[in-house]
């Protein structure tokens, strides 16, 4: 979070891109639980098993490889679950941007 959150309010984010992805919940400034969304054993946080029941049915703890299925999507779903705020398919559901990256390589 880059500012401190006020008392009783509580955020999730879900971060993704190529090279990174996790979800973090904080709750009164405090850190509860922030992992990666391959790697949900290696989680942090004051309480960091708070959200456990919740991913484990959405699948975002799967068995044996460590992550499930989908897990951008469990991710939104345990974000809306933790906060109480319904996200629509209108909220995150748009068009990726995605263009030539011939450009990155030259030389």
């Amino acid at each position: 979070m880059a500012e401190p959150l006020s008392l009783g309010t509580a955020a999730a984010t879900v971060f993704a891109d190529v090279e990174d992805s996790d979800f973090t919940y904080e709750v009164n400034d405090r850190l509860i639980t922030t992992f990666g969304l391959y790697g949900y054993r290696y989680r942090e946080g004051d309480d960091p098993d708070r959200l456990l029941a919740d991913v484990r049915e959405l699948g975002l703890y799967g068995d044996g490889d460590g992550y499930g299925e989908d897990p951008v999507a469990g991710a939104l779903a345990l974000a809306s679950r933790a906060t109480g705020v319904h996200l629509t398919r209108a909220h995150y559901a748009q068009p990726a941007l995605t263009g030539s990256t011939d450009h990155l390589m030259a030389r």
